[in-house]
């Protein structure tokens, strides 16, 4: 049958990150005739086509323009009178609006708009129709425009957000926070996250793996069609190694799936060392044309988890040392740009971190392609436990979107419920959670993070017949480390992993401890082992929650028990709120082995000398010390030298062996000069040397990039360190000075942080104090190309600055899922003034 008069084929993406019109604050009147229906639960009272403002006519002329991803509560001013858990930023309701053409020859295509995620509460109208809601602030979902839009004119979308309630007790943002795109089809199409590749391998025989491939098929035509589905697996190296059809009938207005099988040969595994990717390429042919190309990435691995052995990938034991991590960062707040996000996950890899527990939350999808891309392996977790059908839909999304990711190898069922964990009624929920995962994916484990006296929650499953594949751990049950064997004795057969470890806390370059009273209570225990409530914690790690415990407990409960399978530590990045046992003034935690703008704390060398192999030497704190002359300071060394000789102004202090997983610690007093520690290998060669000097005063400003080069998208960006140098160009660790910052040319300031936990200075600024002798600011390209370069000033101080080339050249392009026919075209503004 005739499926379409356009005899064109193939899909397009266009991205939907640009040129959005932003209004901060509800709107009253969004009905065209005037009538006030503020919310949908009242939308009965508007005529189809009504809603004002998603209407083109609507002017949005004082309307701010923004790119995605944006965070609005980010933008605001910190204040004693907001909610903590928001990092003490004020929350509201915005609208988001944007105008674009689709042309008149596209009438007949589906147009589907896909939200990766919006923070939170959110309405979605098009061209003055309801096109759907959603609650949730993390999940990723589609919204389908086609019956809506005007062919050959004008269409606007406009979305309400409602960040003012919260999911997680941190900080969580608002707004469009992650892409936006809009995908078109033929009426006949592979839909979002409709395939799913299952590689099948035998621990024993990897030279040959079987694909299970499903994909479904969305007829949006009244009549059946018959389609052809051919698939073609794709090799790294671009060659054909796999191919097979098959034919199915579609009935009209209805969603099919159909199952291949395809052998591939002497398949390249994926791991951390070898992530291998390829792509399975999916046509669909109605009367032998293709009205439908789509093609998807993947990886070929096994995963097995044994309860004596721990983790196996590819039949390849692997410790798994891992990393929550919320999505936050100075200077954007939860919208964080996938440069960013791929920056973030490289300083991840750079302290041997190979897995990250997405916390508590489904991961945006940038991330994801990231982490198969760069070996990063991924606990994926939903939000909430239950089985609502909004929770299912939630749970659905997550695995369908999720499933073709090599990087996942658990599926994580919520975080800490503890009203519901240690219940029947939990139990059958999250019973009837796991069924339905199993039903869309059978390749991977699925977990729950338990808190508290887990012991006796693993009880309780077991007297009611449920276990999950895993058995997910926070922390310690009753806080001590012999109940991960107590654990194992007793159900020797279930697999067991630190599904959140640690609890301790520093701020970054601090190492006097400053206390205040009174303590804070939590269910009336003190928060600290220190009772007195600290405002600012030191980097020697002492401080710890009550269920929490040092960075070397926590790696060495894992390492020395061969039945766990990994850690994954509490966390790798700094994120605002949750602040206790501060208070206000504090707004951002201290749990980060890494602080808000990413940079290293001193627990990222601990990690960083046991978790990878080459030497390294990290002596801490710094050498300047004015007005301690005479007094005893702490110093401790994280290293994996076999010995290390510490030196002060050329006298020997002493020569100490290194336990395995642990550190050292000398008391010296101090007199200004040089600090020296030496480390030595087994033989007792000297293999490393590193120096603390005393420092002068700051004379000039330096700016370090890692990059030279970024894209002309709009999207692309450099995290730029700043620093200040002494006469002798050294580094002052313990400078405070405000650098002044000017963008020129072909980009913008896209923000700025220092990681100072009490900092109250804006994040979306042009100048930023020091914290720590360190600041970071984020240049963003254009859409220009050319060269832009960022000056950084300060008083009484020699001016830096660095420039950037910025084209059409570079590798880093705004990131849309692994589709065929992506445009590089963008869907930008077409606005008409008027009034209603």
């Amino acid at each position: 049958m005739n499926t379409n008069s356009d005899s064109s084929s193939g899909r397009e993406v266009l991205s939907m990150n640009f040129d959005w019109r932003f209004h901060l604050g509800d709107i009253e009147t969004t009905n065209y005739h005037g009538i006030h229906a503020q919310r949908f639960e009242r939308a009965h009272w508007m005529k189809a086509g009504n809603h004002g403002i998603s209407t083109v006519k609507y002017s949005d002329r004082d309307w701010r323009i923004v790119n995605l991803p944006h965070d609005f509560v980010v933008e605001g001013e910190i204040s004693g009178k907001n909610e903590p858990i928001h990092g003490s930023l004020p929350t509201d309701i915005a609208w988001y609006r944007k105008t674009f053409d689709v042309s008149s020859e596209d009438e007949g295509k589906r147009f589907v708009l896909e939200l990766d995620g919006v923070y939170r509460n959110y309405e979605v109208w098009c061209n003055g129709h309801f096109i759907g809601r959603e609650w949730s602030g993390y999940a990723s979902y589609t919204f389908d425009l086609s019956d809506v839009l005007e062919f050959g004119g004008q269409n606007t979308v406009a979305i309400r957000v409602d960040a003012n309630d919260f999911e997680l007790w941190s900080y969580e943002g608002g707004g469009i926070y992650r892409d936006a795109r809009l995908v078109k089809t033929h009426a006949v199409h592979v839909p979002s996250w409709g395939t799913f590749v299952e590689p099948v391998l035998d621990e024993s025989d990897l030279s040959r793996a079987t694909l299970n491939i499903e994909t479904s098929v969305r007829n949006d035509l009244a009549d059946e069609v018959v389609c052809e589905i051919v698939s073609n697996v794709v090799s790294p190296a671009g060659e054909l190694v796999a191919s097979g059809s098959v034919e199915m009938g579609v009935c009209g207005d209805s969603c099919e799936a159909i199952l291949q099988s395809l052998e591939v040969a002497d398949p390249e595994l994926w791991s951390p060392d070898t992530p291998i990717l390829y792509v399975l390429e999916t046509l669909v042919k109605v009367d032998g044309e293709v009205v439908d190309r789509f093609e998807t990435s993947f990886g070929i691995r096994t995963i097995r988890v044994c309860s004596n052995e721990g983790f196996f990938l590819n039949g390849k034991n692997i410790k798994l040392k891992g990393v929550c991590s919320h999505q936050d960062h100075a200077g954007v707040g939860i919208a964080i740009p996938y440069a960013l996000q791929e920056w973030r996950i490289h300083k991840m890899k750079s302290m041997g971190v190979n897995a990250i527990r997405t916390s508590h939350n489904p991961a945006t999808p940038e991330m994801l392609e990231i982490c198969d891309r760069l070996g990063v392996m991924v606990m994926d977790e939903a939000r909430l436990i239950g089985t609502a059908p909004e929770y299912e839909k939630q749970l659905d999304n997550l695995v369908r979107r999720g499933r073709n990711h090599p990087s996942i190898v658990f599926w994580s069922l919520g975080n800490e419920d503890m009203l519901v964990q240690d219940t029947k009624v939990g139990i059958r929920m999250m019973r009837k959670m796991q069924q339905r995962v199993k039903r869309l994916d059978t390749s991977r484990p699925v977990t729950y993070a338990m808190n508290c006296d887990w012991i006796d929650i693993c009880d309780l499953h077991e007297e009611e017949g449920f276990r999950l594949d895993v058995f997910g751990t926070n922390y310690r049950s009753g806080q001590r480390s012999e109940n991960y064997d107590d654990f194992h004795a007793k159900y020797p057969d279930w697999p067991l992993v630190g599904s959140e470890t640690g609890g301790s806390a520093s701020n970054r370059g601090v190492y006097e401890k400053v206390v205040t009273d009174p303590p804070i209570q939590y269910h009336d225990t003190p928060l600290w082992t220190n009772p007195k409530r600290k405002e600012i914690i030191s980097s020697y790690g002492e401080t710890c929650t009550p269920w929490g415990y040092s960075i070397m407990e926590t790696w060495k409960d894992c390492a020395n028990r061969p039945f766990m399978m990994g850690t994954f530590l509490w966390t790798g990045f700094d994120y605002r709120g949750e602040i206790y046992p501060c208070r206000f003034p504090t707004v951002i935690t201290g749990y980060g082995i890494l602080d808000l703008c990413g940079f290293p704390k001193d627990a990222y060398w601990y990690y960083r000398a046991w978790w990878r192999d080459e030497p390294l030497l990290h002596v801490f704190p710094h050498w300047n010390w004015r007005g301690k002359e005479g007094e005893a300071i702490d110093v401790w060394c994280y290293t994996n030298c076999a010995e290390v000789e510490l030196y002060l102004n050329g006298e020997l202090l002493g020569r100490q062996s290194v336990e395995e997983n642990g550190h050292l610690e000398w008391s010296v007093v101090y007199q200004p000069g040089k600090l020296e520690a030496r480390g030595f290998d087994s033989a007792g060669e000297q293999i490393l040397s590193t120096v603390h000097e005393t420092t002068g005063e700051p004379v000039k400003v330096e700016l370090i990039a890692e990059r030279g080069e970024l894209d002309a998208d709009d999207q692309d960006l450099a995290p730029v360190e700043v620093r200040v140098l002494d006469a002798e160009g050294r580094v002052v660790p313990n400078a405070s000075n405000l650098i002044r910052f000017s963008v020129t040319g072909c980009g913008r300031n896209l923000g700025v942080g220092n990681g100072d936990p009490n900092s109250h200075e804006p994040d979306k600024a042009d100048q930023r104090h020091l914290y720590q002798g360190l600041c970071q600011i984020l240049v963003q390209a254009s859409r220009e190309e050319g060269e832009v370069t960022l000056l950084a000033e300060s008083d009484g101080l020699e001016a830096a600055s660095v420039s950037f080339k910025v084209s059409g050249a570079g590798k880093a392009k705004p990131w849309v899922p692994s589709l065929l026919g992506v445009s590089d075209e963008t869907l930008k503004p077409n606005p008409v003034d008027g009034a209603l």
